[in-house]
């Protein structure tokens, strides 16, 4: 082999090392991102918006209403699918138990992960089209959520109910 192919190859298999390492750095810092922002969410869904949403739902159920909290994890799928991180209150008003599976949207609140852009978007079946109202991209950011937001969405789902 020349000297010269030797250096020539070298000096591009250097510069492909440098690039690669600096992709897997910025993949680490991404991956870091989302598992803080993923982290993030879970604390704000235990510590503010499930109290939340239960103190309301029993607030609820005293008066004979239903009630029910889910919540997802974030799952990533082997085929690249997602499943977002999620927390949601449906009420069900007394006397529409036997209300339609189609109508169940109109009666919840979700909040829902955007890990892509790291957003959390909050649908509220009260209010038409609230899952793309917030923030430029369509959600709030995790430090924009507060019990006091949470709250207001709460009145308004409640308050779109007992007007129904």
């Amino acid at each position: 082999m020349s000297e010269r192919l030797q250096r020539e190859l070298a000096v591009m298999l250097d510069a492909f090392d440098v690039a690669r390492r600096a992709d897997e750095q910025r993949k680490a810092r991404m991956k870091s991102g989302e598992l803080a922002f993923l982290a993030g969410f879970a604390a704000l869904r235990a510590q503010v918006v499930r109290p939340i949403f239960e103190v309301a739902g029993e607030m609820l159920k005293a008066r004979g209403h239903a009630f029910v909290i889910r919540e997802e994890e974030f799952v990533s799928e082997p085929d690249g699918a997602t499943r977002e991180a999620a927390i949601s209150l449906r009420i069900t008003p007394s006397g529409l138990e036997g209300a339609a599976a189609s109508d169940a949207a109109h009666r919840e609140l979700a909040l829902n992960t955007r890990h892509y852009n790291k957003t959390v978007s909050i649908v509220n079946g009260a209010l038409p089209q609230s899952g793309s109202m917030a923030g430029a991209a369509g959600g709030y950011p995790l430090a924009q959520i507060d019990a006091q937001l949470v709250e207001d969405h709460v009145l308004k789902l409640v308050a779109a109910l007992v007007r129904a």
